[in-house]
């Protein structure tokens, strides 16, 4: 080393390798630095990468009928969005989330829109009609999302077969409203009387008109009207 007066300590030779210098002169001790392949990164880092995709792709979970992520032109804040059989998940926003969710059977109509500025960046918006069980009615958007037609299919698809799953349901505690009569147990009983009152199970039918309010069916004027008809007030 040119400087005799440099500190002790690891120094380049003037080789590439770093050797001890005692503050007059070289020793024999080398060192060889570690060095890092950052084209491999570590276990814990690739599983923690692996975890930040699933957390933002949707597609990764199972139970998902149809998933998308929005691709908004500034690339953050996008929504993230999953379908099951049973609800539409959906979440936006980027420092505080925002998630919500409806059920499938709660979605009465769903449509697509694309403007020219998403038709150049092969995005489109889906457009959806919801009525809650409080009867509150909602527009839902879908935004900036790639494969938006295939959206509009299994939306359309899932809700109407949820909507029929949830009416098959209602017509299995239908009771009808015209009366029954017992099978006759003895020929004596073998023909009804015409005066005999139909039998009604109040419970299940106050139950039916709830679900009628509930899927927006009846308002609140014409619940209270059948309501009132039933309880024969």
């Amino acid at each position: 080393m040119s400087n005799s007066s440099a500190p002790a300590g690891w120094h380049d030779d003037g080789t590439g390798t770093l050797r001890w210098w005692d503050g007059a002169q070289w020793t024999q001790h080398t060192h060889v630095p570690q060095t890092v392949d950052k084209a491999r990164p570590s276990t814990a880092a690739s599983q923690f990468a692996r975890n930040l995709v699933q957390k933002d792709d949707p597609s990764t979970d199972p139970g998902a009928l149809w998933s998308a992520v929005g691709k908004p032109v500034t690339g953050i804040g996008g929504g993230r969005y999953k379908l099951t059989e049973e609800y539409l998940y959906f979440e936006r926003g980027t420092l505080s989330t925002r998630a919500q969710q409806i059920r499938t059977h709660e979605i009465h109509d769903v449509d697509a829109n694309q403007t020219m500025t998403q038709k150049a960046r092969g995005v489109g918006t889906i457009v959806l009609f919801s009525i809650r069980s409080t009867g509150a009615r909602e527009r839902v958007e879908l935004i900036d999302v790639e494969n938006f037609r295939e959206g509009v299919s299994a939306l359309n698809r899932v809700s109407h077969e949820a909507r029929e799953r949830l009416r098959t349901k209602q017509q299995t505690q239908h009771v009808n409203y015209s009366g029954f009569h017992p099978t006759p147990t003895s020929p004596a009983h073998s023909t009804p009387s015409v005066d005999a009152a139909p039998k009604v199970d109040l419970n299940n039918e106050l139950a039916r008109l709830v679900a009628f309010k509930d899927q927006g069916v009846l308002d609140d004027e014409e619940f209270a009207a059948a309501k009132r008809k039933l309880l024969g007030l």
